[in-house]
């Protein structure tokens, strides 16, 4: 099962959601790219199909499958929380 899946507001495009809790490799790339066209198949009909990996970090493997993948970005997600007495 995917992660997310958002339709834009004005219902021309989906997209799918990829949420990682550490580092994202080229092997994530295989696995949107499959939920991506079970969408584009199945409910899309020839509305766009996009592609978005969420992780902690990338590698280079992944950089280079991307760079050939213009429909799927990839972004970082930063965690920060800040602790204070209960009085």
């Amino acid at each position: 099962p995917l992660d997310i899946l958002a339709i834009s507001k004005d219902k021309k495009e989906f997209l799918v959601i990829e949420l990682k809790k550490g580092r994202a490799s080229d092997v994530v790339m295989g696995q949107i790219q499959r939920y991506m066209g079970h969408i584009k198949n199945n409910l899309a009909g020839d509305r766009d199909v996009k592609g978005l990996i969420i992780a902690l970090e990338d590698d280079q493997n992944l950089r280079d499958a991307l760079s050939v993948a213009p429909n799927i970005k990839f972004m970082k997600y930063e965690v920060s929380f800040k602790l204070s007495s209960f009085e």
